[in-house]
């Protein structure tokens, strides 16, 4: 199962409060924290342009081909490269390959399992040391366009389903999500405008949707902006407002050692 959450957004993806050691994403109750067993970093031999994936198999196997120390840390830390300072070159330069299975051989059932034990494998294997800090500054809020409707491609999610968000870029950027709550779509969203995203649509539960739309920085014109997609489709709208923004500060990572 490929579990591309929305901390796994692009394929490639407060006053501060200092900690000399980080703070995982807290789980519920209901969603117990995972740990890897065994892990296994190497470098990944270059040989071209070669896709970055990362995949979560059956039996709790989790897979990671020709990706970044930087791209773990955005994915496990729930940020982006403009909101995290302090990281060495090396971590978005140097391509990492690795295979790692939970204790239990059990996968990740939310966005908050799957941080926590990916921010667990950064921090025993990339001795990973951070703090937040945070400032006012833009934001969007996601709001519902209109009190109570949602647009035709929303559609709350069936019991059971599992959880998948995935993001694409290019001349023809989409978005396919199932099983995702408004916080996460928010999440999501944040890389796609440029700034942080809130929730303030007030909808509990889970979605499915599929958007397709052209990126401001494209001349392609043969699909709307992602503000008048998200607006028309899922009926939802991106209001500019005044918010927390949080950056991450790395104070401390290291290189694997080859296992």
């Amino acid at each position: 199962m490929l579990l591309s959450f929305a901390a796994m957004a692009s394929r490639d993806t407060a006053v501060a409060q200092s900690q000399t050691r980080p703070v995982p994403p807290q789980p519920s109750a209901a969603s117990a924290p995972l740990q890897f067993e065994v892990a296994s970093i190497r470098p990944h031999p270059y040989n071209g342009d070669e896709p970055s994936n990362r995949q979560f198999l059956p039996g709790g196997r989790f897979v990671v081909t020709a990706t970044t120390a930087g791209t773990l840390l955005r994915i496990a830390l729930m940020t982006d490269d403009d909101h995290m300072s302090g990281a060495p070159g090396w971590v978005h330069n140097e391509l990492f390959d690795i295979t790692a299975v939970t204790a239990d051989h059990s996968e990740p059932k939310t966005p908050e399992q799957f941080q926590h034990v990916l921010l667990s494998l950064l921090e025993e294997r990339f001795q990973l040391r951070f703090h937040r800090e945070q400032k006012e500054g833009p934001v969007y809020w996601l709001e519902l366009a209109k009190p109570g409707v949602l647009g035709p491609s929303l559609k709350r999610s069936s019991a059971g389903t599992r959880p998948n968000l995935s993001t694409n870029g290019g001349s023809r950027a989409n978005m396919t999500a199932t099983a995702m709550s408004m916080t996460d779509i928010a999440a999501a969203l944040r890389r796609q405008s440029g700034r942080p995203v809130e929730d303030h649509t007030g909808l509990t539960g889970l979605f499915d949707f599929h958007i397709e739309w052209t990126p401001q920085q494209m001349d392609d014109t043969s699909l709307p902006s992602l503000f008048t997609v998200l607006q028309q489709d899922l009926g939802l709208r991106l209001r500019p407002a005044k918010g927390t923004i949080e950056t991450v500060v790395i104070d401390h990572i290291e290189q694997p050692t080859d296992n």
